[in-house]
């Protein structure tokens, strides 16, 4: 939307962590800080538009008198913006705007460094609350019997897709340690070092969040992605953009 309207753009992201200790300005020098804002209430608006998948937020800024705008948003609005476009071309629009923005911090980068660099397709599941890993805005969690039902109709659309694959090396990326604990114990498919992480978790520790975005780059870094959301599991986007910014094949198994 700054593009379109020619307005200058900022990000201020300092809560749970800094975001510029894993991603730093590339082209775009968007960092800004806190004591640098300022509000006017005759000058400036907030649009909020979390989870608000209706809005048209380049009307309600070209309606608007305000020179300044603070957005809290986390939805794709491309298809609003651009039309016109096809699928394809909105996702090179969205992987061209995030690598003008971010390059990945030197703290980021020893972190990937370890990182299996062989070819691989990768699996991902989210299942918020429902394997009682952690608390989230989710509150439902299924009991011992529901969570092995679960875990066996995902292991099931799992092993029928990666038949597809023949002898392709298979990763699993998933929120829950309960899941990839299971992975580990009774299949032959990968996962990755360390304990899944939740940015709503207050710690401020880089080391605590580094998990989030080793996965997000590592599934960007495959040769597909693959997302399994069945039952009661969250329809994540998490490996989608990582997909698109690797500009790998994505699909999504549901059912």
């Amino acid at each position: 939307m700054s593009k379109i309207l020619g307005f200058e753009f900022k990000i201020l992201f300092n809560h749970p962590f800094e975001l510029t200790d894993f991603l730093e300005p590339n082209a775009v020098n968007w960092n800004i800080k806190e004591e640098e804002l300022k509000y006017s209430l005759f000058s400036s608006r907030i649009l909020y538009l979390m989870n608000n998948f209706n809005a048209n937020p380049l009307e309600l800024i070209r309606k608007s008198k305000a020179k300044t705008f603070f957005v809290y948003g986390n939805v794709d609005y491309l298809s609003v913006l651009y039309p016109n476009k096809n699928k394809e071309e909105s996702e090179e629009i969205w992987r061209n705007n995030y690598k003008a923005l971010f390059k990945t911090s030197v703290y980021l980068n020893n972190k990937l460094i370890l990182n299996t660099i062989e070819s691989r397709i990768v699996f991902h599941t989210r299942f918020t609350t429902l394997m009682g890993d952690f608390a989230d805005t989710t509150k439902l969690v299924l009991n011992e019997n529901e969570k092995k039902l679960l875990i066996g109709k995902v292991v099931n659309c799992i092993d029928n897709e990666a038949k597809l694959y023949g002898d392709g090396v298979i990763y699993i990326v998933s929120d829950s340690e309960y899941f990839l604990q299971y992975i580990k114990q009774n299949t032959v498919y990968k996962t990755l070092n360390g304990l899944p992480k939740h940015l709503e978790n207050k710690n401020r520790n880089s080391d605590y969040h580094s998990k989030t975005f080793i996965d997000f780059y590592f599934i960007a870094q495959s040769d597909k992605v693959v997302l399994i959301q069945t039952d009661k599991m969250y329809n994540s986007a998490f490996s989608k953009y990582a997909a698109i910014l690797g500009n790998k094949q994505f699909k999504k198994i549901t059912g």
